[in-house]
């Protein structure tokens, strides 16, 4: 009896061609299409996104008809191999939900605007390893140049900044010796300032208030030149961090706390505070707790936030310039860009934008 032909078994999943889902896309007209409808050149299309003003009022109105009417977004990436210059900064910023850090955003991007460049930002919440992501990231597409808020990177953020090859600024604080450029002001001289305020008025006990370092480190560095003033003084240094507090305001309520347990004749009679949301959150917190400022202890923060001069006691602070270092920052990002076609980069500059005290009723020793 003959055997029937065995039937060929069904392909497995794995010998089953695959099917490649097709790819999306941003967009899909390109530059030479946009230049056809509007019967203008390639070029032109490029310089009415990158140099505007060099293209007439009419021409123009007829590209960004094309444009609203096809969709088309010009390649970036594209963009920069054509021309060797992209057209977008990385700012890795520590947080963008801060008043002082929202002002220094407004400075760069004032900055950029003028120039046709295009602002890109990353926030880390102060965290080391979040910028170094953030930069790795900015690094890939290929930026004009970057700027960053802190200048303690991790080893590889370091290497990494050091191997670009564009412009890198450091912005809101200033160290020497640092192998970037730098715009901000020496956080350790705010709090040197801040000391001798109280030293000044014969306060013998201040003491220096701030959150867990890893949450903010230019708190630190201000509390180093609170130290240094102490110590310049004879005086005896008092840095108290609080607890994983909920938020600023919270952490400096529980600095109060704290006060209010001491014994009267040796606790500090005057607090210098990391920012002024823990001033506003000690101050806010003091009369439920029996105390009345200045009179008991004097206070000072930083930042002169908005809230500063509507608290009572109306807040001691050190007023930075946000705004203003963040227009200086894009200012030496546009000069350092139009000295790299020149060859041989510059060497790294430091500039200067200095606080100002203001001094309040909050910081007034009452004897």
């Amino acid at each position: 009896m003959p055997v029937p032909p065995k039937k060929p078994l069904p392909a497995s999943p794995a010998e089953e061609p695959r099917v490649r889902a097709p790819r999306r896309k941003l967009a899909t007209h390109t530059i030479h299409d946009v230049a056809a409808l509007a019967g203008v050149s390639s070029i032109t299309v490029s310089r009415y996104f990158n140099a505007p003003d060099k293209v007439s009022q009419a021409v123009r109105e007829r590209l960004r008809e094309v444009i609203a009417a096809t969709g088309y977004v010009p390649s970036q990436v594209a963009g920069r191999l054509a021309s060797g210059q992209g057209r977008v900064v990385g700012a890795v910023m520590q947080n963008t939900a801060s008043t002082t850090f929202a002002d220094l955003v407004r400075g760069m991007n004032d900055g950029f605007d003028a120039a046709g460049l295009q602002l890109l930002l990353a926030n880390t919440d102060y965290s080391q390893q979040l910028e170094e992501r953030a930069v790795r990231a900015f690094a890939g597409w290929h930026p004009s140049a970057l700027i960053v808020t802190r200048d303690d990177h991790t080893p590889d953020t370091e290497a990494l900044l050091r191997a670009v090859r564009v412009p890198v600024v450091e912005t809101w604080g200033v160290v020497p010796g640092r192998p970037f450029h730098q715009v901000g002001f020496p956080h350790e001289q705010v709090g040197v300032e801040l000391a001798r305020h109280f030293i000044a008025q014969g306060a013998r006990r201040i003491r220096f208030a701030m959150r867990p370092v890893a949450q903010d480190f230019r708190a630190q560095q201000r509390s180093m030149g609170y130290a240094s003033a102490m110590r310049e003084a004879g005086l005896k240094v008092d840095i108290v961090t609080t607890t994983e507090a909920a938020d600023e305001f919270e952490a400096g309520a529980e600095v109060m706390h704290r006060l209010q347990q001491e014994p009267k004749r040796t606790r500090a009679q005057a607090i210098v505070f990391a920012n002024d949301s823990m001033a506003a959150g000690a101050i806010l917190q003091a009369p439920s707790l029996g105390l009345e400022l200045p009179r008991d202890c004097a206070v000072s923060g930083f930042g002169d936030a908005p809230i500063a001069a509507r608290l009572h006691p109306a807040l001691t602070t050190m007023r930075p310039a946000p705004y203003e270092i963040g227009m200086k920052a894009a200012r030496v990002v546009l000069e350092l860009m139009a000295q790299a076609p020149q060859g041989k980069p510059a060497p790294p500059q430091l500039h200067v934008v200095p606080c100002r005290l203001v001094v309040r009723d909050s910081s007034r020793i009452v004897r």
